[in-house]
């Protein structure tokens, strides 16, 4: 004899729980829009390694990190009725996937930088800080044809620190960013260009 639960209809129960994953999916991918485009995350289905030849260290091979997320449903919330039990899980279930795609999400940066040398040293201004990470760092251009600004990423003590930090707000600080930001968009289109070129048909 089958235990009695307040689901009986296994088929129902099924249609319930893809549903609610589906929706968990979809808001995820929103958190994940927040710290990179959907143009830039790749899908695989099968496999726990890639290789990009196409990347700046086409000789690497990457493995494939698992990310495990549990929840637990109180059945007797969703007995009482209590059907906000529901969206209260899907919000704790979905921040706690963005959290961990976000700490996984900064340490591969600071790993890659780390690697490379594209480090900057805590000497000086914030602003001299600032102009130097600016030059260390390469333009590219989107789709669309335009040039892809660097993005400043900071937790709240930096963010003060920007804020009131007087070396960053001079006009002299803001010319020389200005012209580093103009020389290496003229760079980015350059690049861009020459790439284009390779794939031009019939020209002598």
């Amino acid at each position: 004899m089958r235990d009695k639960h307040p689901f009986p209809f296994d088929t129902e129960a099924r249609g319930v729980t893809s549903a609610f994953m589906q929706i968990v999916g979809e808001r995820f991918r929103l958190a994940q829009e927040s710290y990179v485009s959907s143009h830039n995350v790749q899908i695989f289905s099968h496999g726990g390694a890639w290789q990009s030849h196409h990347s700046y260290d086409p000789d690497r091979v990457d493995q494939v990190k698992t990310h495990q997320h549990e929840m637990t449903f109180d059945i007797n919330e969703i007995v009482l009725g209590r059907l906000d039990y529901i969206e209260q899980s899907l919000t704790e279930i979905v921040n706690s996937m963005a959290n961990s795609f976000a700490q996984s999400f900064y340490q591969v940066i600071s790993d890659t930088c780390e690697e490379h040398g594209n480090v900057v040293e805590e000497a000086g201004t914030l602003g001299e800080q600032f102009l130097k990470a600016l030059e260390g760092i390469e333009l590219s251009v989107d789709r669309d044809g335009n040039v892809n600004l660097p993005e400043l990423r900071v937790g709240r003590v930096m963010a003060e620190r920007i804020k009131n930090d007087a070396s960053l707000h001079s006009p002299e600080h803001q010319a020389k960013a200005d012209a580093i930001t103009r020389l290496k968009s003229a760079k980015a289109m350059e690049r861009e260009a020459a790439r284009k070129a390779k794939f031009r048909k019939g020209e002598a």
